[in-house]
């Protein structure tokens, strides 16, 4: 099995406004990797720099906090808090969901607010990392204040954007097989020789007598890798072999079905 492992990095963007309502909005429509002549083994995605960006217009203004000069942290501290938490707000969810089944989980939550006298707001929504199960969505919560709204000053509006890290795993698909052409004896030979485009190998004895096989030289009825009796089949495992193989047969000569993958 030959993989490749590359990374692609995207540009996301999303936006929520009042059509949206409650619904959760995944952050992107996700598509797994696609490339002809390949088979897709792993996707890893990672949301990087998640921000957003919200006008909110049908809310009353929420003036900036002045502080004393006497004003100790902790005090400053307080005063956004409440400010942010307790003022007439809309309120914005990061949602995660898990193996592509809908039950979304609240993992964060941010307040949407007017503020005065800037026309927006600025959001950072932070990194994360989706693995190949997951995703992130965005929900706007009623508060009691209402969802996002169409107004006489404006609509209220949120775009969200990212950039989208695809760490891709693909494995190349054999396209080509070739019958190898044998003839085994009592006198151990090569039935196959190394060829290291080697995708893969099969063996199968349509023979009614017993073979025994090595990649080794020195096969032999009491010495081998693999002993196939009438109608077994066996296939190389890997990590893949390229070498040559060869047999022995227990009595007089025969051939077998050997294909070889490219």
């Amino acid at each position: 099995m030959v993989l490749e492992i590359f990374v692609m990095k995207q540009k996301l963007c999303v936006t929520l406004d009042p059509n949206s309502g409650q619904s959760v909005i995944p952050i992107f429509n996700y598509i797994p990797y696609a490339k002809a002549g390949y088979r897709l083994v792993d996707e890893y995605l990672e949301i990087e720099n998640l921000k957003a960006v919200a006008w909110i217009y049908s809310l009353p203004p929420v003036e900036f906090p002045v502080f004393e000069l006497e004003d100790t942290e902790s005090k400053q501290l307080l005063t956004a808090i409440n400010l942010e938490w307790k003022s007439a707000r809309i309120q914005l969810d990061v949602m995660c969901q898990i193996d592509g089944t809908l039950n979304w989980q609240r993992i964060a939550a941010y307040s949407l607010l007017n503020s005065d006298p800037y026309p927006y707001r600025e959001y950072s929504l932070g990194s994360h990392a989706l693995g190949n199960n997951s995703m992130i969505g965005l929900q706007i919560r009623n508060v009691g204040y209402g969802l996002l709204q169409n107004s006489v000053k404006g609509q209220d509006k949120l775009t969200a954007y990212a950039d989208l890290k695809r760490i891709i795993t693909i494995e190349k698909l054999i396209d080509t097989s070739v019958k190898i052409a044998n003839n085994i004896t009592t006198i151990a030979a090569t039935i196959v020789n190394s060829n290291p485009n080697r995708k893969g190998i099969t063996f199968f004895n349509s023979s009614n007598k017993n073979i025994f096989i090595d990649s080794v030289s020195g096969v032999s009825v009491t010495s081998y890798s693999v002993k196939m009796e009438p109608g077994d089949y066996y296939e190389a495992p890997n990590p893949l072999y390229t070498g040559a193989y060869y047999g022995i047969v227990e009595n007089g000569s025969t051939a077998i079905d050997i294909r070889e993958f490219l």
